[in-house]
């Protein structure tokens, strides 16, 4: 089956790795996300690299929320974006940090609202490129990091930041209200949810928000624990997949960086520095290897019904499997690339 991996962070040093494991894969494409810093001429530069692979990489760029609070911000962000566009970039790309993260002179959150940004999210419309806007994260961030938590196996150490529990944070829900408030003041952009739009733990929410929204888009990327747990979850997301065959895209969120390439672990499998260690092997072999049996697990979850007792990644200190969808070919066709090929410019 031909896929279109919608969702992946490939640090430009790294593309010819990221093809040896699409091709094993049979990913014909990748969309890469810039990481924060993937406007004016580290874009042109990583645009450079990134051609030498014809018709492997669709590049999402960044405009530079560092100078969020510089008057005149959205206008500039959008007139930079504009220059992006004419270069090569073919979205945008926007982190959690925007709600998260990036906050006033007097330390109160930027609002992922506020209408100082609208010219960004005009712009990308008018330009005729999608937003791949990560806004929140799973309703676990917010909980306790207990035995009750599905994602107690990662939460701590490397991963301890993510957790949001009494951090004095947004919540899910005011972050994805402001989220959508945006979706629907621009009807003629297309936006991306990544993550099931942050609602994979929720999917009659995440219906509700599709049905609501006609010119917004989920990928699956990174929530096939959630989505896969066997019983009601998998038989959820069965229906929710078929119902909406044509809003959903494939994404793994596969990251191939200097930071994660050396452990020879992919970093979407979401394991401890060194807890998985390389015992002599070559980490660039062992991380082909390991971004294999992540991507492949991703394919098997959408196309058999077999259950993946041990899955290559964590969640849970108490383990957990991943049941398969074993959805119909003709809806595995539009969510694993003909969505993408829609909706992506190329």
């Amino acid at each position: 089956m031909r896929i279109v991996d919608a969702h992946t962070h490939v640090f430009p040093e790294h593309a010819e790795l990221a093809v040896r494991v699409m091709d094993r894969c049979e990913v014909a494409r990748s969309v890469t996300l810039e990481w924060h810093d993937g406007f004016g001429k580290t874009l042109r530069e990583h645009l450079a690299i990134f051609s030498r692979y014809p018709g492997r990489f669709i590049v999402f760029g960044n405009v530079d929320f560092g100078r969020i609070n510089e008057d005149g911000f959205g206008p500039a962000a959008a007139d930079q974006m504009a220059r992006d566009v004419d270069a090569g970039m073919r979205g945008l790309k926007v982190y959690k940090a925007l709600g998260l993260d990036y906050t006033h002179g007097d330390g109160t959150f930027w609002r992922v609202d506020d209408e100082r940004l609208d010219p960004i999210w005009a712009a990308a419309g008018e330009l005729g490129i999608p937003v791949l806007i990560h806004t929140a994260d799973p309703v676990a961030f917010w909980q306790p990091v207990d035995e009750q938590n599905f994602w107690n196996g990662v939460l701590y150490g490397e991963y301890e930041w993510w957790t949001y529990y009494r951090k004095g944070r947004p919540s899910r829900d005011e972050l994805l209200a402001e989220r959508n408030a945006v979706v629907r003041r621009h009807p003629g952009t297309t936006f991306l949810c990544p993550h099931v739009g942050s609602r994979a733990d929720a999917l009659d929410l995440a219906a509700d928000d599709l049905d609501a929204l006609p010119n917004l888009f989920y990928d699956f990327s990174a929530r096939v624990p959630i989505l896969g747990l066997p019983g009601r979850h998998a038989e959820r997301t069965r229906a929710f997949f078929v119902e909406f065959q044509d809003r959903i895209l494939f994404g793994t969120d596969s990251i191939y960086d200097d930071t994660n390439v050396p452990t020879g672990m992919q970093a979407q499998c979401l394991y401890q520095p060194r807890e998985v260690p390389l015992d002599g092997a070559d980490p660039h072999e062992r991380y082909v290897e390991t971004s294999v049996a992540f991507i492949r697990s991703h394919v098997d979850f959408l196309t058999t019904n077999r259950v993946q007792e041990k899955p290559p990644f964590k969640r849970r200190t108490g383990g957990f499997s991943v049941q398969g969808v074993n959805l119909p070919e003709d809806v595995c066709e539009k969510i694993c690339w003909m969505n993408a090929e829609r909706l992506i410019p190329g």
